[in-house]
């Protein structure tokens, strides 16, 4: 081959690279999905304990749409009930999970995966072309590497796969702690009001990923949580401010998408210390709940 004709080949083949990455970026359907480790398959075994009594459930002909649980694996019986009580409510085809990013891996916007998680005995996939769709509504790129280690997301992946085992996910990153981004807030709502108007909202979940107060002792832990119920007792976009938590754009966002007469039960509320008996001084509080219209 000559040069011009090896040059010519080259170029032909730099063409055709870049023009399938180009096609995976934009259609979310590349060929090999990102694989993350999970808790199940890694081998890991959660401390057991015997969940309490919920607080309060919803009646038996509500349909939850969304909820907040736990990103930590100590409060393990009281995910397993949470999503218990969920399956036994309804089916859900795609979960929507919304987590902060723990390691500031999606920057100061958005970071969404196509990647699939690892559990004992398969995995729980993303619904690729869903996951692209909203990467684009809210400006940026699949960005998989941010949820390397992401365990906002991958601790609850276990429990998607063993009470939802024909459920996909789309999972997005970004910057939780307060203050808020209300601008990025309201992007995050806007994008994610189409998957759940009415009839979105029988088919889809939002699943909002979330630790509540933080680094208190047990009085400081006291007065945030009581406050953060304020928000539970009667969710609307006048009281949303009141949820003190690791992942505020969730809750803004799942504030904005309540409908008329929306209503919340917190099923279970703990914290650290309640749970392992360690750390009095830095308390992490967990509220799991559901809303429903």
């Amino acid at each position: 081959m000559t040069t011009s004709r090896a040059a010519a080949a080259r170029r032909a083949v730099a063409s055709a690279a870049l023009a399938a990455a180009l096609a995976t970026a934009v259609s979310g359907c590349g060929p090999e999905p990102r694989e993350y480790s999970t808790w199940a398959s890694l081998g890991e075994r959660p401390m057991k304990a015997a969940p309490p009594e919920p607080e309060a459930l919803p009646p038996l002909d509500a349909r939850p749409w969304a909820g907040t649980v736990s990103h930590h694996l100590l409060a393990d019986a009281l995910i397993d009930r949470w999503f218990s009580e969920l399956a036994a409510r309804r089916k859900v085809e795609l979960f929507y999970v919304l987590t902060p990013s723990h390691w500031d891996l999606a920057g100061r916007g958005f970071a969404v995966t196509d990647g699939r998680w690892l559990v004992r005995d398969g995995s729980v996939e993303s619904d690729r072309a869903a996951a692209a769709a909203l990467a684009r509504s809210l400006g940026t790129e699949l960005m998989p590497a941010a949820f390397d280690g992401e365990h906002g997301a991958s601790t609850l992946m276990p429990y998607i796969a063993r009470y939802f085992p024909k459920a996909k996910v789309v999972a997005v990153a970004y910057r939780g702690e307060p203050p808020l981004d209300q601008p990025m807030a309201e992007s995050l709502a806007r994008a994610l009001a189409p998957a759940f108007s009415k009839e979105g909202k029988s088919r889809d979940f939002l699943l909002i990923s979330a630790d509540f107060a933080h680094h208190g002792d047990r009085e400081g832990t006291s007065v945030k949580d009581e406050r953060t119920r304020r928000f539970f007792a009667a969710p609307s976009m006048d009281t949303w401010i009141f949820a003190g938590c690791d992942n505020r754009p969730g809750i803004y966002a799942a504030a904005r998408l309540l409908g008329p007469g929306a209503r919340c039960a917190a099923l279970f509320h703990s914290d650290s210390l309640a749970l392992s008996g360690q750390d009095p001084g830095d308390i992490t509080s967990y509220f799991f709940t559901f809303f429903w219209d």
